[in-house]
């Protein structure tokens, strides 16, 4: 039995083969906020320094899961969530992301997926397999994130995420889980036994840096590792200012470079 098919049948002893099909909604402007060879070299560097820097954080894990979040809405941490991911596939890496942010979720709108038959039904029980998803980038995989459910937090805290998780760390390198902000909902929260460590995406300009440290004092609270920060969307007029305080009053080891897109400077509403 291949591994695909074992990754299939892990919640089931007979599953029904699924069918990825693809979604009309769908913008070039998506694309272009995503790693790529046609990405700004500066981008291209700073990702690479994120993933080298993830690399010393992975505890000697055979496969860290990472989960990305922020503290605020619009702070960038899912298109940050896949850049990181791309980064570590375009290195032959088997990568998935699992899109945990039920409430709100949009790594398939990058991909040109549908959201349902996902994550929350599988969580649910509703689902009989798991419904991973191919995408467009060699070696990345996507789970989505299913319908919105009536209770994510109690999803993410079962017994079938963590089975789930058992799972993944099996059969690939990386896994990054796109969550929803730390303030808003307790849903990133509950994961904090789970996963590798946290990589907290700031916005200067935007970003609060009390929620920030009342954040981050909520996830250590609860033992959670703290891998790093992004700094995303800094121009040259905050790079060396603002970015500069996140990192000394949050611990130098903490602090990641994320550049500014200069090509595409209509990235500006993430979630």
């Amino acid at each position: 039995m291949s591994k695909r098919s074992r990754l299939a049948s892990f919640f089931s002893p007979d599953p029904k083969p699924k069918v990825n099909v693809k979604s009309s909604a769908f913008h070039k402007k998506d694309l272009q906020k995503l790693l790529s060879d046609k990405s700004p070299f500066g981008v291209k560097e700073s990702y690479g320094a994120i993933r080298t820097q993830l690399n010393f954080a992975r505890k000697s894990e055979k496969c860290p899961v990472f989960a990305v979040t922020s503290m605020t809405p619009g702070d960038g941490k899912t298109i940050n969530c896949i850049n990181i991911a791309i980064s570590f596939a375009k290195l032959n890496k088997r990568v998935l992301i699992i899109d945990a942010d039920m409430r709100n979720p949009t790594v398939h709108k990058f991909f040109s997926l549908h959201a349902a038959n996902g994550l929350s039904e599988l969580l649910a029980g509703f689902a009989t397999a798991v419904n991973f998803k191919t995408t467009n980038v060699d070696n990345l995989t996507v789970l989505t994130s299913g319908d919105t459910p009536p209770n994510p937090a109690e999803l993410l805290n079962s017994e079938q995420m963590d089975k789930l998780l058992r799972l993944v760390r099996e059969h690939f390198d990386y896994v990054f889980v796109d969550t929803p902000p730390v303030s808003l909902v307790t849903d990133a929260t509950v994961l904090a036994q789970k996963v590798t460590g946290y990589v907290i995406v700031v916005r200067p300009g935007r970003s609060d840096l009390g929620d920030l440290k009342r954040g981050i004092g909520s996830l250590q609270a609860l033992g959670a590792a703290i891998s790093g920060f992004v700094c995303n969307d800094a121009d040259d007029s905050v790079r060396n200012s603002r970015r500069a305080y996140y990192k000394s009053y949050y611990y130098k080891r903490y602090g990641y470079s994320y550049e500014q897109y200069a090509a595409a400077g209509e990235a500006r509403d993430d979630d």
